[in-house]
């Protein structure tokens, strides 16, 4: 699990999703920033959401799409974002959200 922590300070923005889940969380390496890294970085930023470090936030966002690619449930994956990374769980939802959307899209509905 996550050993550090996240704070935010969540704006109103309201985000659904669909199908997303984490438990174990496997971290895949990042060897370098692309459009996409920065986009999710942005995306967090814009949300109030500041991770320790980039590399970190990077890294857990493969996480929570490792999850979904096991088949974990939308519930399993903000609860165990919020224990790991001490977000709120409406933090933990947006930070779910926001990996999900730029490295899992087909996770994703949005109404």
């Amino acid at each position: 699990m996550f050993t550090h922590r996240f704070a935010a300070s969540i704006a109103g923005t309201t985000l659904t999703a669909a199908a997303l889940g984490l438990a174990a969380l496997g971290f895949a390496g990042t060897a370098g920033a692309s459009s996409v890294d920065d986009a999710f970085l942005a995306q967090l930023a814009q949300d109030g959401i500041t991770p320790p470090s980039s590399a970190v936030a990077i890294k857990d966002a493969h996480a929570v799409c490792n999850a979904l690619n096991a088949g974990h449930s939308s519930r399993e994956v903000v609860r165990a974002v919020a224990r790991a990374t001490g977000l709120p769980n409406k933090g933990a939802n947006m930070f779910a959200v926001d990996a999900a959307s730029a490295y899992c899209p087909q996770y994703v509905t949005s109404t």
